[in-house]
């Protein structure tokens, strides 16, 4: 049976499964500060920017290999230039069925140019039409504005905020809060007939 989500394209966006080429794009990631910040898993105190992108890359290329229905990450890149911007990623959410969770991360240079939205709009519609999901959710800390204005321009609607549950990025700083947006298949479907 073909694989329907081993690639992905959009108008300027190529989505791919990582391989052990992209460490270069993961080390970029994984060593800027300002990206880290915000992210979940990366930048976490003690672990070193070495660490965070060898513990990406496994997981990445590892899911592709044993279990790529529950969660993919996807190597992006730019149609006109070839150039690596950054990863996205859908998978199911192991306690909600008929839930996947969309994300996306950018390196810096390549913000503000709407990248992040059309790779989101490419993830939804991947959830909904290929992976055939109910609702599709995503998640940010609540200072990333960027990140959730994104999930605002897909329709998304603010669905919870979590006090205190995004981790300690620096010493003595407080734990973030986390907002959650979600949107279910028959908004997404209403907003595409629009």
């Amino acid at each position: 049976m073909k694989d329907t989500l081993a690639r992905l394209e959009t108008e300027r966006l190529i989505l791919r499964p990582f391989e052990e080429a992209d460490y270069p794009l993961v080390y970029a990631i994984s060593s800027d500060p300002a990206t880290t910040r915000y992210l979940f898993f990366w930048g976490r105190i003690g672990w070193t920017p070495e660490q965070d992108a060898r513990r990406f890359l496994d997981y990445a290329v590892g899911n592709w290999q044993k279990d790529p229905i529950r969660a993919r990450e996807y190597c992006v890149t730019r149609k006109d230039t070839g150039e690596k911007i950054g990863d996205g990623s859908v998978e199911w959410v192991a306690d909600e069925e008929g839930t996947a969770e969309i994300g996306w991360i950018l390196l810096p240079r390549h913000r503000g140019k709407g990248f992040a939205t059309e790779m989101g709009r490419e993830l939804c519609r991947a959830a909904f039409e290929r992976l055939d999901a109910k609702k599709v959710i995503a998640h940010c800390d609540d200072r990333n504005a960027p990140s959730w204005r994104v999930m605002e321009r897909l329709g998304m609607r603010f669905a919870a905020l979590e006090k205190g549950v995004r981790p300690e990025k620096r010493e003595g700083e407080p734990k973030g809060d986390e907002r959650t947006y979600a949107i279910t298949r028959e908004e997404w479907t209403r907003m595409q007939r629009g």
